[in-house]
Order: C-alpha cells, then structure tokens, then sequence
C-alpha cells in the first residue's frame, strides 16, 4: 500500500483568472499531500500560471489538445498514490485550511464510509459573497445524513444535491465502482454519487469547506437552454441504470411508500417494483422517467416469469401497457400549424380524387 495518504487532483481549463488562488488553497492545507494538476488544453495562460507556481508536491501534466474535464482526471485518478482522493475544480478554492485533516478525521474514524463532503460558500467571478437567498440552487447542498436507501429516493426525487469539490473519498470506492463518465458533462458527478451509495455509506458535514464559484453562462453548471436539454438526456442515460444492483432491502429503506409489496416476495416482484417506479408521478423528471419506464416494462412483458406476476399480482398486461403507451406522450411530435393546415390540404385533394 502506498505512504501517500491524500491525493488532490484538479483538471483545469482556461481559469487563468482563478487557477493560482485555487492552487494556493490546496497547497496550504495541513499535513501532507500530494497535487495531480492537468491542463486540458488551455489556450489563455491557464498552463504558464500553474508551471510558475514551483512547489514540490506538484505533479503538472500539461495536455495541448482539449479532450473533457472526466477523460483528464481519470488519468490522474490512475496516476496518483493516495490512500484518500480529494478534487477541486480549477475556479473555486477551499477556504479552510484545515479542510482535508478534517475530513480524514471523519474517514478514519468511520470505517464504513466511503466518501465525505461539505456545504458550500458561493462567490461572485471576483471573489464576492453571493447569498444562497439570490441563488435558484442555493441551498441545494444543505443535505441531511441519511441511509443508503434514502440517499437513493432524493437522488430520484430532485436530482443533484451533493458539492463535487468538497469530496475526499477512499481510493477504494473508484477501484470498486469505476470512475467519471466522459460522455457526461452535465451530471458525471450525479452518476457517481447513485453508484457511490448503492455500496458505500456518505456524510455531508455542515460545514462550508469551499468557496464556489459562480459564472453564468460559462460553466457546464451554468442554467442556459442547451445545458438544461444535455442535462435532461443525460437524466435519461442516468435513470436507464439507476436501479441496477439496489438489493431488495435498500429499496424497501427508501421507496417502501411506493411499493405494491414492500416486503418484495421474490426476484421478479424485485424487477417489478423498480419498473413501476418510473411510472410514478415525480416533479422534476416524470417524462424522463415515464420512457425509461415504457422501455423496462416492455422487456419484463417479453418474459414469460414476469409477464406471470405481472398479470397475477400486478393486473398488468399487454392490454394495460397498450393503454400506458398512449398516455405516455414524450415523443409526440410537434407540427406546427402550417404542416397541419398542408396535411388538411392534401386529404382534401385526395378525397376529391378518390371521388373523382
């Protein structure tokens, strides 16, 4: 096992206004450590900043060709030699110098957690307090502990609620669950925590650990029309295997007021209940939900056990999901009022030649 104990890791692009004060927060923590920092292909002075800041527990990997922030810290997940990883992102900065000793305290002293976390400080691109109060999110990470189970059901309930830069989180948990999804930019970090907690426990303190930078319109975080849409599709992605792997018993912790047999009989029922939670009403992401759920349902009729239980014990059938596809209008399309009115159009002259 390595003597290294902590392993920060930051992936930066084009921050050269913010990298410097990030790093310094990094490099002024208590006890040791080392730094893993890549540029993914800066083009504004982002990598002649990070190269003049000379310290030895900096490893620097400068890339010239841009290739996305997971891709980047996957390799440096790969690199370092920590026991415990912690991440920054290149525009926020910790605002307590004891922010890592902290929380390897809570990890030592709680074996069964694989992660911790923190609240969050918000700023301004120049460094100013932006109350939460002003923020749509702004109290989205004031999380309380909970089970496993649970942790699950406000996952699929609101979606993100969990400070990615305030992580410290045991090696072991990325061995046993993989690491980030490239082919997520909205949610990769989404992705992990419905992984993470499917095996491991978490804490969020309630301490703010970081301050986090807030720049509309310039971040994937940011609230623009395309990252809502990419933030829905990757929703989608998300929820195809949200329940892959939950055991009957977190599932009963944390959905046991949506189950139909909460003490789940067997197996299929176990199959069962997942599918039918999609179908249940949910503010946030009920037409995301309902495909998905259209989907699953369609693969458990095409099984001969499932199709059984469902018909015995649930009163579902082809009939049922006959009728459940047509209610399900996610992918209605949309004609505007001149297709409509060429489609009228063309019946008419249809009929007058038929008629003809």
């Amino acid at each position: 096992m390595s003597n290294t104990l902590i392993s920060v890791i930051m992936a930066t692009f084009n921050h050269a206004s913010y990298v410097k004060e990030a790093i310094t927060s990094v490099l002024n923590q208590h006890g040791e450590l080392e730094f893993l920092i890549a540029d993914d292909g800066s083009t504004d002075g982002t990598r002649e900043i990070i190269e003049s800041m000379i310290d030895p527990r900096i490893r620097f990997f400068p890339h010239y060709k841009n290739r996305g922030a997971c891709t980047v810290t996957n390799e440096l997940i790969a690199l370092s030699k920590g026991q415990f990883i912690a991440l920054i992102n290149s525009d926020d900065f910790w605002c307590d110098n004891n922010k890592l000793a902290y929380q390897l305290q809570i990890l030592l002293k709680n074996p069964q957690l694989g992660a911790t976390f923190s609240q969050a400080y918000f700023i301004d691109k120049h460094g100013n307090h932006i109350s939460k109060n002003r923020l749509t999110f702004g109290s989205v990470f004031e999380q309380q502990n909970r089970s496993r189970g649970k942790w699950l059901r406000l996952f699929f309930d609101q979606g993100n609620c969990i400070c990615h830069p305030t992580i410290l989180i045991r090696r072991a948990c990325y061995n046993n669950i993989g690491v980030y999804n490239n082919n997520l930019r909205q949610l990769p970090d989404f992705d992990m925590w419905v992984r993470l907690v499917k095996k491991y426990q978490i804490y969020i303190s309630e301490q703010q650990l970081i301050s986090f930078r807030v720049l509309p319109r310039h971040s994937a975080s940011s609230q623009t029309v395309a990252n809502s849409i990419r933030s829905m599709n990757e929703h989608y992605l998300i929820a195809t295997s949200f329940f892959q792997n939950v055991r009957a018993q977190e599932l009963k912790d944390g959905f046991c007021d949506l189950l139909k047999y909460p003490n789940i009989p067997s197996d299929i029922h176990l199959n069962i209940e997942k599918t039918l939670l999609f179908f249940m009403p949910n503010k946030a992401f009920s037409k995301v939900y309902e495909i998905v759920g259209i989907l699953k349902l369609n693969r458990l009729l095409s099984s001969d056990r499932h199709r059984e239980v469902l018909e015995k014990d649930y009163k579902i059938n082809a009939s049922w999901y006959h009728r459940k596809m047509q209610e399900v209008a996610v992918l209605r399309p949309k004609f505007s009022a001149v297709v409509s009115n060429n489609i009228a159009n063309l019946k008419s002259v249809y009929l007058r030649l038929f008629r003809s």
